[in-house]
């Protein structure tokens, strides 16, 4: 999922950085080995089908690297970190504190499809709750239009502004702002369909 949004937001011309976990087995001076997690991940979307990106040429928006060698460079310098990793609270709370550490400016989202900020942000600065929200996107995300919004208690107004801009204005989504619930809007209510369906 990380790689397909990466894809799309290089779609709208931006430059994006997709890092993911470093190979276990790459030696640590080997850079094209320790980031070759990542750089699978945009393989995939290089093939996808439906086509994650509009054109071959906008691939070459899309660099790659790896959360040990790379994060604190790239939170220095991105205007928005997006992170799609596994829905594990545990790893997620263990990522975002390390970006609470490095400071910085940029608004940090979550893709998550159902935890709650609450939980998520349970022993961050109240910097970063400011800056956090969750931006859910749905699968593809090249081709499905709905995006979820949720903030937090804390999350500030110019954060909510800042991910909307980018998810509605400039890549085009139709926004949905959902409470900080249990997998918010589209789950709760797909699960209930898909429960009456099975009925």
């Amino acid at each position: 999922m990380g790689a397909a949004i990466a894809a799309h937001l290089a779609n709208a011309g931006l430059r994006v950085r997709l890092l993911d976990i470093p190979a276990k087995d790459a030696p640590a001076g080997d850079k094209a080995a320790r980031n070759k997690i990542a750089a699978a991940g945009l393989e995939g979307a290089r093939k996808a089908k439906p086509a994650a990106f509009f054109s071959p040429r906008f691939d070459t928006l899309v660099t790659v690297g790896n959360l040990e060698d790379d994060l604190a460079s790239a939170v220095a310098a991105s205007d928005v970190v997006i992170e799609a990793i596994i829905e594990n609270l545990a790893i997620k709370q263990a990522l975002y504190a390390r970006i609470d550490e490095m400071g910085g400016r940029a608004v940090i989202t979550s893709n998550t499809s159902g935890l709650r900020i609450a939980e998520l942000m349970q022993g961050r600065t109240a910097d970063f709750r400011g800056r956090f929200c969750i931006t859910h996107f749905f699968n593809p995300p090249r081709y499905l239009k709905l995006v979820e919004i949720v903030a937090g208690p804390d999350t500030r107004p110019d954060t909510i502004a800042r991910a909307e801009a980018l998810c509605g204005g400039l890549l085009g989504k139709g926004l949905v702002r959902a409470k900080d619930t249990p997998n918010f809007i589209a789950n709760r209510i797909g699960t209930f369909a898909m429960m009456r369906t099975l009925n």
